[in-house]
């Protein structure tokens, strides 16, 4: 028993040699079981609040360092780029199609698919996908207006959700769900599937060392059924059907098989840069990104593969974030009515007479986008960033050297609350991010995105789906606080996004 634990345990000193602070590890899973039953957000300000900007934690048996601080994260995120070029896929897919997706994918594979599929998200093609996102607003509008009706509260997580798939499912698989949870549409079936969470699974997950993970992981097969299968078969059926009829859309699947690297027109425009504070996009990032994606390619399309890919990781990494996002941001109206009236007024003022809003008006308007911002500071959806070490790195001025291969994290959570940065932080204060105001932000406080030439590629489109849904149930509806609505949130336990609890708010129909 004495070398199994000596063996379990041996490297749970790598941090307190080197002077680092972190909490105490625990054989076979290090501290990840910490964040499992702790919800994440909370363990992370405790952590934080204990052991500063700079501490250690322990993956299973494996040393990671936790980052918190501006100037780090740029070096890591933008500045060092290089050294730090990969994220860490612990139990990746090694299946044929899935290794294609530009989350996984590396050195120059990633790099030619990055600069392929970037211009696929600027605001000119965002703009062709407007009316299509537009479209998913009808039943979320009918559906409030009959709450307001009846007098009923609103569980803003579910009713989101059911938005947010819908337009997943219009916008990259040319499917309407309705957002209709009740009908036995088989892909909201298989969507649903694809987020449950298996406390079996999870606990063998964690359990399991990391070299044996990754193990499994090579020599798991192909999937030949389940959710992953159905939405890869049913968009294959799709391009092969649109390759037959010659039949073209204006979505995401479409902007896919037409992208092509270093096309004409897609050069970022006014629009672009002014969102470009979500990534912390100024010329010297636009410069390293440049640098970085300018690579020769003989292929300057996309394979089937490869669009099948990012089809799937694009619904995967787009439906619950963007969900969590709007709960997170109705919440805070409902219990900041002073807000909520001033966002209210500005939409109105956007307005056109027949009572539309215009791509390019929603895109302009400053506190929409500034309560979005603090939103997002305030309820990342993910709690932390991690990069790998490409070489043995000195960590600034720290005296600590990163080794190859080794992961750091960046705490998002972390900084993004953080007095010093923030006064008051865990007040939403929209104001924080007007125009006016960006001046006195600290670069690289703020990156619910990322930031670098890794930073996430459908932030445009994320923030846009948002924005349309937030402009136009605005203008018809109130949300209030009602008994049922917790002060303060609580949260989901688990991993990789900041899920909360039920949200339930009420709902009144505008004047």
């Amino acid at each position: 028993i004495g070398v199994l634990y000596w063996y379990l345990t041996r490297n749970f000193n790598y941090w307190s040699k080197r002077g680092v602070k972190g909490p105490k590890p625990w054989p076979i899973v290090g501290n990840i079981l910490q964040l499992f039953t702790t919800p994440q957000p909370l363990q992370e300000l405790n952590w934080a609040k204990r052991y500063g900007k700079i501490y250690g934690i322990y993956l299973k048996e494996e040393p990671m360092l936790t980052v918190a601080d501006p100037e780090l994260i740029k070096t890591i995120l933008v500045k060092d780029f290089h050294l730090f070029p990969e994220r860490a896929n612990i139990s990746q897919s090694h299946d044929k199609i899935m290794s294609r997706n530009l989350v996984q994918l590396t050195g120059d594979d990633w790099k030619r698919v990055r600069s392929i599929v970037s211009p696929t998200f600027t605001s000119g093609k965002m703009k062709r996908m407007y009316p299509r996102i537009q479209e998913c607003l009808s039943q979320l509008i009918t559906v409030l207006d009959t709450m307001a009706t009846d007098g009923q509260s609103m569980n803003a997580k579910d009713l989101f959700g059911r938005y947010t798939m819908d337009v997943i499912a219009t916008c990259a698989f040319a499917t309407k769900t309705c957002a209709d949870y009740t009908r036995d549409n088989p892909f909201v079936l298989m969507a649903k599937s694809a987020f449950t969470v298996r406390p079996l699974k999870t606990a063998l997950t964690l359990s399991c060392p990391v070299f044996l993970l990754k193990l499994m992981a090579k020599l798991r097969p192909a999937p030949s059924s389940g959710a992953g299968f159905f939405f890869m078969d049913s968009t294959r059926r799709l391009i092969h059907e649109r390759q037959k009829s010659g039949h073209k859309s204006n979505d995401f699947l479409q902007l896919l098989c037409e992208s092509e690297k270093d096309s004409e027109e897609d050069i970022k425009d006014e629009l672009d840069v002014n969102e470009s504070h979500h990534i912390n996009e100024g010329s010297e990032e636009l410069a390293v990104e440049r640098k970085t994606l300018s690579i020769n390619v003989v292929n300057k399309r996309l394979t089937e593969d490869e669009i099948l890919a990012q089809a799937l990781v694009f619904f995967l990494a787009g439906f619950e974030t963007t969900a969590t996002t709007l709960t997170f941001l109705t919440y805070e109206l409902a219990i900041n009515p002073h807000i909520q009236d001033s966002l209210y007024a500005e939409i109105c003022a956007a307005v056109d007479a027949n009572g539309d809003i215009s791509y390019e008006e929603l895109a302009r308007l400053p506190y929409l986008d500034s309560v979005l911002s603090e939103t997002l500071r305030l309820h990342p959806p993910s709690l932390r960033l991690h990069r790998v070490a490409a070489a043995d790195y000195k960590l600034g001025d720290t005296g600590l050297t990163l080794y190859k291969g080794q992961t750091v994290q960046i705490g998002v959570y972390a900084v993004h609350t953080r007095e010093e940065y923030y006064p008051d932080p865990f007040r939403f204060d929209p104001d924080r991010f007007m125009p006016e105001n960006r001046h006195k932000l600290v670069p690289y406080t703020y990156v619910p995105f990322g930031a670098g030439p890794r930073n996430c590629i459908g932030m445009r489109f994320a923030l846009l789906e948002a924005k349309i849904a937030v402009a136009h149930v605005m203008r018809r509806f109130r949300f209030t606080r009602v008994p049922q609505t917790a002060v303060p949130l609580g949260f989901k336990r688990g991993f990789r996004i900041s899920v909360p609890d039920d949200v339930v708010v009420g709902v009144e129909r505008r004047d």
